[in-house]
């Protein structure tokens, strides 16, 4: 009878109407089910290159989870499985492939396993204003001139800590194999080592990451930090990046990046954004910089439910390759080495 009740459950909870504000509790605290439904319909301009140009329908990190916790006095056990849903194309996925975990918590904080973004990624992500669309941070941040976004990791085989309060976060996680899971005994060659910091004191909101890899796919070993400051105003908010990724053998990671982005509100219920980000050349390869320009109007229909429209441009040096779209949206666009590729788009984000 209770496997039939909790079926039930699951059911009106994938069935629920615009109007549902949270997630959905199916079993009290013990199993929620939330998601997000992401979906635009963009046009592409890749300046002359020969693939991604114009009309396309983009499902953006689309997702459903089922997340709980058991009480056992003074400690709780916690999980979380999170799955990518492709409303464009249906396309399978592996079960459980966003972040995905078991733990406890309590006093101490947290303590999980699993698959997590590192906290390094969590820093840009939280200063960024345009996540999963096509103004995404990480066309710029966390890429390289040639590889494109490669720095913004969802850690395999990961350990995590993290406490917070009201006043700030503090997270630090270690993970062997972190790109890949072989099914074999986890190799500790390949590993990463991430920590982060961020809090709000007084209308100003700041984060501070640090990782450092042996043998990731791109930079091989290497380090990387992650400075950001931000101020919240009655109207809105403005913010400030710097990122330092320095690899130890591979020059296309020898770079800075610099980015600022602006929340101005519009009415009741709608807001402005703009994000600018410019990337130095990489160490001893000259014209391997570019920026990055994107601009949005996001209008909320309910608490959970809004609309938006979106631009965003990137503008490459002579030798550099870096995407106008690259990460978190599902439809990338790139163009020619030294191109200017850009994209529009209109989109509808829903969480339950």
């Amino acid at each position: 009878m209770k496997k039939q009740l909790v079926a039930m459950a699951i059911s009106t909870a994938l069935a629920l109407p615009a109007v549902t504000v949270n997630a959905m509790e199916v079993v009290g605290k013990k199993l929620e089910i939330y998601g997000k439904v992401h979906v635009s319909v963009d046009s592409a301009d890749t300046d002359g290159a020969s693939t991604n140009d114009g009309l396309s329908i983009s499902s953006n990190s689309s997702r459903i989870g089922f997340k709980g916790e058991l009480p056992t006095g003074s400690v709780k056990f916690v999980y979380q499985l999170e799955q990518e849903v492709n409303f464009d194309d249906g396309d399978d996925g592996t079960f459980a492939s966003r972040n995905s975990f078991i733990g406890m918590k309590g006093g101490f904080g947290k303590l999980i396993a699993g698959k997590h973004d590192t906290p390094f990624k969590t820093i840009g992500s939280k200063w960024g204003i345009f996540g999963d669309t096509i103004g995404d941070r990480r066309m710029i941040l966390g890429a390289g001139y040639q590889s494109g976004n490669q720095l913004n990791e969802r850690a395999n085989n990961a350990l995590m800590y993290e406490f917070k309060n009201d006043a700030f976060t503090l997270q630090a996680m270690y993970a062997v194999e972190p790109e890949s899971a072989s099914g074999s005994q986890d190799n500790n060659d390949e590993n990463v080592t991430s920590v982060g910091l961020r809090g709000k004191l007084a209308g100003f909101f700041y984060g501070i990451g640090y990782e450092s890899w042996e043998q990731h796919s791109a930079i091989e070993d290497g380090k990387a930090t992650r400075v950001s400051l931000g101020y919240k105003f009655g109207f809105g908010t403005i913010a400030a990046i710097y990122e330092k990724i320095d690899s130890d053998t591979v020059a296309e990671w020898k770079r800075d990046v610099i980015g600022a982005n602006a929340k101005i509100k519009v009415g009741a219920n709608g807001d402005i954004r703009i994000q600018y980000l410019q990337a130095d050349d990489a160490e001893g390869v000259a014209e391997s910089g570019a920026t990055n320009v994107s601009v949005g109007y996001f209008h909320k229909l309910d608490k959970k439910m809004q609309v938006y429209a979106a631009y965003s441009g990137t503008k490459n040096d002579t030798n550099a390759d870096f995407k106008a779209v690259d990460g978190g949206h599902g439809d990338e666009v790139s163009g020619p080495t030294g191109g200017s590729p850009s994209a529009i788009s209109l989109g509808m984000i829903y969480k339950f």
